[in-house]
Order: structure tokens, then sequence, then C-alpha cells
């Protein structure tokens, strides 16, 4: 099976690296990667040209991780893979996993999306993510349990949502979906495609077998940074608006008010007062509707 694969770099040369070794010992499938640098600061490491084996094109600005995941799905295309399989670079996977994903893929018609269990890396026995289902009232994807057998079997589950840290998709459906919505720029954009999945007909699914640790939020600053803040809460508010009915939105914005009043006292107690001018300009922003990046990305990061 040909597979391809598209990796986002942004400034993690280290972490890009080890992701591309561990995917060079990915067994049973004809890998073809290709690795976008949404341009980074800094020069571009020596031994990214010397990777025959990676198709490699640095943007001209930075797009987010939509955008470059786009873009790097656009050169893949050449390649007539029927599976795309998107990767953080913060992320290495188990030898198996690529060709789990993809064998269950192959047997499933009715998968659009499939995606493996992902490990925090600096807890590799501790479960970050596999898949969620969504909580109406508070826009959110809670993390499901998953049975102890399919943890040694190539079944699947079927969850509402799946981490864009490592998923794969088939290449004719994202095409048809139109990619990821890149004026979301990063955060919930994976949200998104996976109810646009559905929507279309198809199902989302977690296959435990195959096994990716992750390096938690560290493209972005880690979980409590300015950019995660802004573009977390704007883009889920904004999303709330495709996903949820009026009335459950309107408790939706209740809720999340609270929440943000909670947070606002303890980043003062805390004596992080700038975080706060960002979450609560993202939230302005989603519940507003206004999407894009060009206007506070320079600011951001």
């Amino acid at each position: 099976m040909r597979v391809a694969v598209v990796i986002v770099n942004y400034g993690q040369w280290d972490l890009t690296r080890e992701a591309l070794r561990s995917l060079r010992e990915a067994a049973g499938v004809d890998l073809r990667v290709t690795l976008v640098d949404n341009c980074s600061p800094g020069e571009v490491p020596a031994w990214v040209g010397e990777s025959p084996d990676v198709r490699f094109e640095r943007l001209a600005e930075n797009t987010g991780f939509a955008g470059g995941n786009n873009a790097g799905f656009r050169m893949s295309r050449e390649d007539g893979a029927d599976y795309t399989f998107f990767l953080n670079n913060d992320a290495r996977v188990a030898p198996d996993a690529v060709e789990a994903l993809a064998g269950f893929l192959e047997t499933h018609g009715e998968a659009g999306i499939a995606a493996p269990a992902v490990y925090r890396a600096s807890e590799p026995g501790r479960l970050w993510s596999a898949g969620g289902n969504l909580v109406r009232w508070k826009m959110r994807f809670e993390q499901v349990a998953i049975p102890v057998e399919l943890f040694h079997t190539r079944e699947g589950m079927s969850v509402d949502f799946v981490s864009g840290c490592a998923l794969m998709i088939r290449s004719r459906l994202f095409e048809e979906l139109g990619g990821f919505r890149e004026e979301m720029f990063m955060y919930y954009e994976d949200a998104d495609l996976c109810h646009r999945v559905r929507e279309s007909g198809f199902t989302v699914m977690v296959v435990p077998s195959a096994m990716v640790v992750h390096d938690v939020a560290s493209s972005s600053g880690g979980e409590l940074s300015r950019l995660a803040l802004y573009f977390s809460e704007r883009n889920r508010l904004a999303l709330s608006r495709r996903m949820l009915h009026p009335l459950f939105r309107s408790v939706f914005i209740l809720y999340k008010t609270a929440v943000l009043l909670v947070l606002t006292a303890k980043f003062l107690v805390l004596g992080n007062p700038g975080l706060i001018r960002w979450m609560w300009r993202g939230y302005l922003d989603g519940i507003a509707g206004r999407t894009g990046y060009r206007e506070v990305i320079g600011r951001l990061v």
C-alpha cells in the first residue's frame, strides 16, 4: 500500500528529524514523505537537502497547521497515494502504526479517517488522545474509554473526533472536502475536518493498536501560550456556529464565559496578565465568527 505522509515544521528541526527517523522504520507500506517548512526563522539544516527520500518545500509565510498541511497535500498528490497520513513534526510513530491505519482503511470502506492512540512523549505509558465524543453544552470532545482488547487487535472504534497530531484520511475524500480550513490557522481545524467527514457519510475511527508518541503543544509554545490560548478559544467558539443547535450554543457560551472568568482570576494570581487579553480577544472574535490569522499572528509568535 502506498501512503503519502505530510509533516509541517516550524523551527523544530531536531524534532522533525526524529519524526522522519521513526517513519523510516515503518514496515509494510510504501511511504512517500513530504516535508513543509512554515517559513521558520533561520537556515534550513543541511540534513534536509541530504534526505533523498523526503520531498521538501519552504513556504514564503507561516500559514499555520492548516495551510502548511494543505500545501504538503497538494505537493503529495503526484505520488498517487490512496491514503494521506498527516503527522505532527513533534510526533513519532511505532514501526507498525502506519501499516495498521492504512490496512484498516483498506478493509473498512465506511471509514473516512483512521487515527492511532497517541501517548505523551514525556510519559510514554500515559495516553494523551485516542479520539473523543462531543459534549454539546461544553463544545468539548471528551476522551473515550478504550476497551482493553482493542489494544491487541487491529479493530477500530468509532468516535466524533481524532487529533490532527496523527491522522490518516482517504486522499480523494480530503481533496473533495477542500482540505483543512486555512482561516483557522491552528487548533480545532482537526475537529472541523472530522465533522465534515462525518457529514459526508463516512466514519471517524481510532485504531488503538496503532501507536504514536507526541510532545504535546510544543509547536505552539505550550498549552498556555498566547498563541494557543487565542486560537483555541476563537476557533472553538467559531466552530460551535457550525456544529451546535442555537440552544446548545447559547448554553455553551454561558459555560465558556464562566470558565474564562475563573481563568482570568487564576492568571492574575499567577502573575500572567498578558495571557488575559489574548484569551478574551479569542473569545470575542470567536463569538463574532471572525477567523483568519494575518492580522494577529505577528503579535502572537
